[in-house]
């Protein structure tokens, strides 16, 4: 168990230092309007100092490692005759989230075209960026939806209301984020794409903690 509750709690470390990336990289207090392209952050950074952005992305790598670490303590977490759902799912969220390091760094690119007044380069290091997001997204929520499986059918320690608690239940909050004023808004909307796994990490941790 201690090495379980190690690795979860780098995980958690992961999520907490991929969220600081995002903070890093495109915080703002003025406007947040997001239209459904990258342009908004490109905007965003090319006022954000270069050595901010340069920290923001290179965490995107280290957070990865991470969270790669506290995936595999999810998977210690396994129990049951299924309990390969866990593994499968701790699988396909390492996968998502090494991609999620990868185009988090390239972020900075924008800032770096917008800096130099080259914008028309937008739509090549935008699509790089989109590809590899895109390239991560079936991972990501297929593992949402296998680990949730994988709880509700009691294949791990936890309890099966603990689903609530997972990315599966958490991340439709995002929706919600959208809403709330500037500059909570980047903040909780900006950032829960990493939030909902500190959550999951968390309580992870305090549950296997608690007698």
């Amino acid at each position: 168990m201690p090495l379980t509750l190690v690795l979860l709690a780098l995980g958690l470390l992961g999520s907490l230092l991929m969220f600081a990336g995002d903070m890093l990289l495109y915080f703002t207090p003025g406007a947040y309007d997001m239209d459904g392209t990258l342009r908004p952050y490109m905007r965003i950074m090319r006022d954000v100092p270069a050595g901010r952005v340069r920290l923001g992305g290179v965490l995107g790598p280290v957070a990865a490692f991470l969270y790669v670490l506290g995936f595999a303590g999810l998977a210690l977490v396994a129990r049951g005759e299924m309990d390969w759902l866990v593994w499968l799912a701790a699988a396909l969220l390492a996968l998502a989230l090494i991609c999620g390091g990868a185009y988090h760094a390239q972020y900075v690119y924008l800032s770096v075209i917008a800096k130099a007044g080259r914008e028309e380069l937008y739509d090549e290091v935008a699509g790089n960026i989109m590809f590899v997001m895109r390239f991560a997204t079936v991972p990501m929520y297929l593992g949402f939806v296998v680990l949730g499986v994988a709880i509700v059918l009691g294949q791990t320690v936890f309890p099966a209301w603990f689903v609530v608690l997972t990315p599966l239940v958490t991340s439709f909050l995002g929706l919600a984020w959208m809403r709330v004023p500037q500059p909570a808004r980047c903040v909780l909307f900006g950032g829960w794409s990493n939030l909902v796994f500190t959550v999951m990490f968390a309580a992870m941790v305090l549950a296997l903690r608690l007698p």
